[in-house]
């Protein structure tokens, strides 16, 4: 089975070095609404849809997230999608690594899972629909069963983060992708819970507002609700706050850089970190 893994889709991936973060005090609101979301063991909606235009900083939320809930102990699995990544840009490789990744952070889980992969060798041919059963669900039912004297542990892991959904290789796909893991909750009921970022492509919208779907989802737009000129603003400035301090022998005037300088910087960036970012790498 290991031969079937995406390493690169990982948070932690060597191949994702340096990938984008939060910059340290921005998206306070947000982490925290989908942080009570994942930490919510009542929860009703068992998917949270982070969407956003390209730029808004889904991938950064996303790879923050993976980190703290993996330092918190309750990161499930995360698979970070890449439009031109040919091992990240379709399907063949999602639930696998998925399931790869539950084993290592449920250790009780590995013999029921390489085990359903050993009964059919096929398993990694099949629909992704037949794989999240075999190779998550069945797993977990079995494991629960087998410990339902003492319960699994309230704080094991549950969250599965997928970012960027939308670069993966044809609508019908991402489609399909919602469609099964809905289905899946749906029939099973188990409580685990998916973090899927995108942009608002219309063939994953349409998704959304499928009955079966939309029942257990729940939406989170990045748009000008949480405020995002004050993070980038707060980002702009530890940039140039960063260059005074790096470049000491050279004298900065006291009001450099001006407010009116920062404010420019502020509209132009029109709500999108990735506009901040690249001008920040300029600067």
């Amino acid at each position: 089975m290991v031969t079937f893994q995406c390493w690169s889709a990982f948070h932690n991936s060597n191949e994702r070095f340096d990938p984008p973060k939060c910059h340290p005090q921005t998206r306070k609101v947000v982490l925290e609404s989908i942080m009570a979301w994942i930490n919510d063991r009542t929860r009703v909606a068992s998917i949270m849809w982070l969407c956003g235009p390209a730029g808004a900083g889904k991938s950064a939320i996303a790879q923050t997230l993976s980190e703290r809930c993996e330092a918190n102990y309750n990161l499930g699995a995360s698979f970070f999608f890449s439009r031109t990544d040919p091992k990240r840009n379709c399907t063949k490789n999602l639930i696998p690594t998925i399931a790869y990744q539950l084993m290592l952070a449920i250790p009780p889980l590995k013999p029921l899972v390489t085990g359903a992969a050993e009964n059919d060798r096929t398993i990694f041919s099949r629909k992704i629909a037949v794989q999240l059963e075999k190779l998550i669900i069945e797993p977990l039912l079995c494991l629960k069963a087998q410990t339902e004297h003492e319960g699994l542990p309230e704080n094991w892991p549950q969250v599965i983060i997928i970012d960027g959904l939308d670069e993966c290789s044809h609508q019908e796909v991402q489609a399909d992708i919602l469609n099964t893991i809905s289905n899946t909750l749906n029939k099973w009921k188990f409580p685990l819970c998916f973090l899927i970022t995108s942009r608002p492509e219309q063939a994953i919208r349409d998704a959304f507002q499928t009955e079966a779907i939309k029942s257990i989802s729940v939406q989170l737009n990045l748009d000008g609700t949480f405020n995002p000129d004050k993070d980038i603003k707060l980002f702009i400035c530890s940039k140039f706050l960063a260059i005074t301090e790096t470049h000491a022998k050279r004298p900065f005037p006291v009001t450099w850089p001006s407010k009116s300088d920062v404010n420019t910087l502020v509209e132009r960036s029109s709500g999108q970190f990735i506009y901040a970012a690249v001008m920040a790498m300029k600067i």
